[in-house]
């Protein structure tokens, strides 16, 4: 079933059901939009969380540590 199947479907069940059908396929499409840009934000991010993590390491096994 398409989308435009049920936006034909609730067109008889009165004006408020098309405008819920409506809005609720907008709302999906923005909310799936969103979280692919921040899958690839968080991508980056812990990209860089990983990098710092390395140099941390490599300046902690350069300075000796003293008690």
């Amino acid at each position: 079933m398409t989308e435009m199947d049920v936006l034909k479907y609730f067109l008889t069940q009165g004006p408020f059901a098309v405008l819920f059908v409506w809005l609720f396929i907008y709302v999906m499409r923005a909310n799936k939009e969103r979280e692919g840009r921040l899958q690839d934000l968080l991508g980056k991010f812990s990209e860089k969380y990983d990098l710092i993590i390395v140099e941390l390491r490599e300046m902690k096994d350069r300075f000796p540590h003293k008690n």
